[in-house]
């Protein structure tokens, strides 16, 4: 049973992380599409 509690608290804390990661990835592009859009000379 603790085996059990540990690998689902394991896989809650990586999917955290893994959205945390994804969200930070997705604002980063849409900043950089963004000042593209804008005319800006950022790639």
């Amino acid at each position: 049973m603790k085996n059990k509690l540990d690998f689902l608290i394991t896989l809650h804390i990586a999917s955290t992380i893994l959205s945390s990661i994804f969200s930070i990835v997705m604002l980063v592009l849409t900043l950089k599409h963004d000042k593209q859009v804008t005319g800006g000379s950022y790639k």
